[in-house]
């Protein structure tokens, strides 16, 4: 099997089983070829994951929009433990739409899962998405994260209002900060 078109399907689809039936080969076949080639196999999570992970692909697709300088991890590794290298610092971002938290709820809230990461990020970017579409921005730094396992943001307000950012000052945070060393 010629290498590069191994390569070409897999960058066409991003998923194995949908390159490997284009060129007729198992996908198991195919992943030793990619490796062989030195072809990071990342998947797309944004066309091929599940709801949540479409939602965090979204969100992610909006921080590197304003992070422009941003690394995404995640095009160097499948699910890699932290979203994003800026300047050194281990940015992790976490989407959430604004939802009831239960039935019997009056107003809705804003919940993000920290719990992984809280002892490898250095900041968490919280991406407050109402209707599907950007409505605010939380920066907290690891310090102040470090043993929640969930933030909960109610849209009445609450104590986490006080890390919110305006969407044009993330880069220039991120840019102020000393220099760190780089992530590996």
């Amino acid at each position: 099997m010629d290498t590069q078109i191994c390569i070409n399907a897999y960058d066409k689809y991003k998923n194995l089983k949908l390159a490997a039936n284009e060129i007729g080969i198992k996908w198991q076949d195919l992943y030793v070829i990619l490796k062989k080639e030195g072809v990071k196999v990342t998947g797309d999570k944004a066309r091929y994951g599940s709801e949540t992970d479409k939602l965090a692909a979204k969100g992610e697709k909006i921080f590197s929009d304003l992070v422009p300088d941003a690394k995404n991890l995640n095009k160097e590794q499948y699910q890699s433990k932290i979203d994003f290298d800026v300047f050194g610092y281990g940015v992790d971002v976490k989407t959430s739409n604004l939802n009831k938290s239960n039935s019997k709820a009056k107003s809705k809230r804003w919940a993000f899962s920290v719990k992984k990461q809280e002892l490898i990020a250095d900041f968490f970017v919280g991406i407050a998405l109402e209707d599907g579409i950007l409505d605010k921005v939380y920066l907290i730094p690891c310090e102040i994260a470090k043993h929640y396992q969930t933030i909960s943001v109610s849209e009445n307000g609450s104590k986490w209002d006080d890390y919110l950012i305006e969407p044009n000052d993330v880069l220039g945070f991120f840019r102020s900060l000393p220099p760190k060393e780089t992530m590996q």
